[in-house]
């Protein structure tokens, strides 16, 4: 049995332990354990027990109809014969071969009327249990057994196994008699021996049967059994033998009396066997139990001595190993919070050093700020904050905190040269940390001016973490704690610090850096925008100029190009005479060329007013699928002069719109003669006109011409850009696509090209139903 040991006895009890009559009652491990494995073997032993005693009892009714099989049917063999010349002497004393059996009750032979010829009974039972009969009153049943043996026809089958009958014994009127089980009897009618006698009946025939083999450990069932089909015979007596099933009674009773005592014994054995091993398990159990809720107050100083190498020996050493494992888990739990709060402490630190880094860029400001945390919370006694200058190779004494403030104030802005072999060179160039765990080992190495001063104020030890930034050393950052010696988690502790101080320094720097860089810039700004506003004034100045020239220009030149005109028509027509075919083709130049100056001098007029802003729309009613029909037939001539195809596709209907219809026949004669010229001969032009789900209507050119580079499609619609691509003889003046983009903006509208090399150009142009009410045209 396991044992309780405690290895502190002194230790008082937890304020957790609750009484032991607080405890609530229950039905414990061992007892359900014990119940349930004692239920388990009364079951199964009663069933096996069961089992057996009905399996016996199938075995010997078995061999108990054998039996009375066997018998009828030696007897129907012995006695053909002599039941023929009914030869009862003979037949009588063969009927006391078969009362010798003990089961045998009685036997009887009888005629093919069913008369009893011979009989033999050994009488009524008097005691079931020693099978004593009174031979004083014979035992016989009356004919109902062989009645179905009488009534067969006489050319039946011949069926070579006997009627088996199961008969009872009755007291009717005081007098014992024998009837078949399946008659209506109730309990109360039976006799006090009530015994149970199988009747086996066999037919005796005339002629001899066939040879049959007798299974003699074949189960039968009451009643006839199948049988190959015989011959018609005829019956000339029948052998009738009862049989008791007393003796199989009585020997089944005893068979289960036996049994019932084995499974008695095995069921108490049993369950002795439970409650001891029951008792083997739960005690240690019970044990290992104690001092688990010892272990859950909080008592880690107890343990159990296992006396078993089994699973509960196991258990008891992993408890062991578990409670000891708690005790070390334990201590180092209070280890952990010890150097939690410590880091806590050291983080807290560093995120209020990372805020006061990023809540000022005053240098001198931030120093005193850091140094004084950094002194409050790591518990360091004095500090130090040394800048570097590379260019002089001297640092300076920047910030002091731990000392009389006369003296901080003497030692601010000390400069001091970094020495060879120094722990300033170590830290200001090589940008290593330093832990000097002991002040009069690292002494030689110290500078000279500051040396007598840590001895004056007592240091012993000090840690030194350089300042770096972006790979540049900018100074270092010093402490010690008094009469405590630095560790190497201190001099940690400090290099991260000074790296944040590092980026702090680095930024102060870089924003007094950005900020003189501002102020000149801003200063350079503000020179360059006052010239470009002067540029800006004079580039409109000249704007204008070059408008009212333009405007000027071209009201003075429609005059007189359209006098020279009128005369060159006049000179044309035979006014002056008759024309040569060399003054008729010059002629025909100079009118084209007019013409071509006269589209051109009215563009410019045209985009002089819309960079004025004087173009005004003359509303009206349009249908501009109508309109888009006159200008293709205006225009068909000169396509069929190309041998062009020009087709028009208005998808109906086309509702009215507010535009000023000459523009939009400028717009539709601009896009398509721009198609037509662009269009080599055998190419197709092809105008679309349908109305758009959102209110607009859209109006598509396309042609087969030589197409438009992508690099283009953003600037064709700029004004005085002529296509690079293009021929030079189809080159305008690059107004025409800049006062159609700016008269279907002017509506409202929008216009945008889709166009690949060589396989032609689609211009798309959308005009809203109702005009816009105060137009945005781009000027110039």
């Amino acid at each position: 049995m396991n044992t309780i040991k405690e290895h502190n006895p002194k230790q008082p009890p937890s304020r957790l332990t609750k009484p032991v009559e607080d405890v609530p009652r229950f039905l414990s491990l061992r007892a359900k354990f014990s119940l349930f494995v004692s239920l388990v073997i009364i079951l199964v032993c009663t069933g096996l027990s069961g089992f057996l005693i009905q399996e016996e009892a199938k075995i010997m009714t078995r061999s108990l109809l054998n039996t009375g099989t066997i018998l009828v049917k030696t007897l129907d063999k012995v006695s053909l014969n002599r039941l023929i010349i009914h030869d009862t002497d003979y037949l009588g004393k063969m009927l006391e071969g078969p009362l010798a059996s003990p089961e045998v009750v009685y036997a009887i032979i009888r005629d093919q009327d069913g008369r009893v010829l011979v009989s033999q009974s050994k009488g009524l039972l008097i005691s079931a249990s020693e099978v004593i009969r009174d031979h004083s009153h014979p035992l016989l049943p009356d004919d109902i057994p062989t009645m179905p043996l009488l009534s067969q026809p006489q050319h039946a089958s011949v069926s070579e196994y006997p009627l088996v009958t199961k008969l009872h014994t009755l007291d009717v009127e005081g007098t014992i008699v024998l009837q078949p089980s399946h008659e209506n009897v109730t309990p109360r009618s039976w006799s006090a021996s009530k015994e149970t006698i199988y009747d086996f009946a066999l037919p005796v025939y005339r002629q001899p049967r066939p040879s049959t083999t007798i299974d003699l450990l074949s189960s039968e069932t009451l009643g006839f059994s199948p049988s190959a089909p015989q011959e018609p015979k005829t019956i000339i007596g029948i052998i009738q033998v009862g049989i008791s099933t007393t003796h199989m009674q009585n020997a089944l009773n005893q068979t289960v009396w036996n049994i019932g005592l084995l499974t008695f014994g095995i069921i108490v054995v049993g369950i002795g066997l439970t409650v001891l091993l029951t008792n083997r398990i739960t005690t240690p159990m019970r044990e290992l139990a104690k001092v688990a809720h010892q272990i859950a107050e909080g008592n880690m100083d107890v343990s159990v001595l296992p006396d078993t190498q089994d699973e509960v020996g196991q258990l008891t050493h992993s408890i062991n190993q578990m409670a000891a494992g708690l005790q070390q888990r334990e201590i180092a739990i209070t280890t952990y919070l010890n150097t939690i709060t410590k880091q806590v402490t050291q983080l807290s630190t560093l995120h209020q050093t990372g805020t006061i880094i990023t809540s000022t860029l005053d240098m001198e400001k931030l120093f005193a700020i850091v140094l004084k945390l950094l002194q409050k919370n790591l518990e360091f006694e004095r500090m130090i904050l040394i800048l570097y200058k590379p260019n002089q190779r001297k640092g300076v004494l920047a910030e002091v905190v731990g000392l009389p403030s006369d003296l901080e104030q003497q030692l601010k802005g000390f400069e001091f040269p970094v020495a060879a072999g120094s722990l300033d060179e170590t830290l200001l160039i090589q940008g290593l940390p330093v832990l000097a765990y002991d002040l009069e080992e690292v002494a030689p190495r110290m500078n000279p001016t500051i040396l007598p001063l840590c001895r004056q104020t007592g240091v012993i030890s000090f840690v030194s973490a350089p300042l770096i930034s972006h790979q540049r050393i900018l100074g270092y950052l010093s402490g010690d704690k008094g009469h405590s010696r630095c560790t190497q988690e201190d001099l940690d502790l400090l290099v991260t610090i000074a790296s944040h101080v590092a980026v702090a320094i680095d930024n102060a720097r870089t924003y007094l850096d950005l900020e003189t860089l501002a102020e000149s810039l801003e200063q350079r700004v503000v020179e360059r925008t006052e010239d470009l506003q002067a540029v800006n004034e004079r580039l409109q100045e000249l704007d204008q100029l070059k408008s009212a020239f333009v405007s000027i220009v071209s009201h003075e030149l429609r005059t007189p190009m359209t006098s020279i005109k009128g005369l060159v028509e006049n000179m044309m027509d035979g006014l002056t005479g008759t024309l040569n075919e060399r003054q008729s083709f010059y002629l025909s130049r100079v009118k084209h060329n007019i013409e071509r100056l006269t589209r051109m001098i009215n563009d410019l007029l045209d985009l002089s007013r819309i960079e004025a802003g004087k173009m005004e729309l003359q509303s009206s009613p349009v249908n501009l699928g109508s309109l888009a029909r006159e200008v293709v037939e205006l225009l068909q001539p000169l396509a069929e002069e190309r041998h062009l195809t020009f087709l028009a596709q208005i998808i109906d209907p086309i509702p009215l719109i507010q535009a000023d219809r000459d523009k939009l026949i400028q717009v539709l004669t601009n896009l398509i003669m721009n198609a037509i010229k662009f269009t080599e001969p055998s190419g197709t032009v092809t105008i679309e006109v349908c109305q758009q789900e959102d209110g607009f209507v859209r109006t598509c050119i396309q042609d087969t011409g030589c197409g438009i580079p992508l690099d283009e499609q953003q600037t064709i619609f700029e004004r005085f850009y002529r296509g690079q691509t293009a021929d030079i003889k189809n080159r305008g003046a690059g107004l025409g696509l800049a006062i159609t983009k700016s008269l279907v903006e002017l509506h409202g509208g929008r216009i945008w090209v889709t166009s690949k090399p060589g396989e032609g150009s689609r211009f798309s142009f959308t005009i809203p139903n109702q005009p816009p009410e105060s137009p945005n045209i781009p000027r110039g």
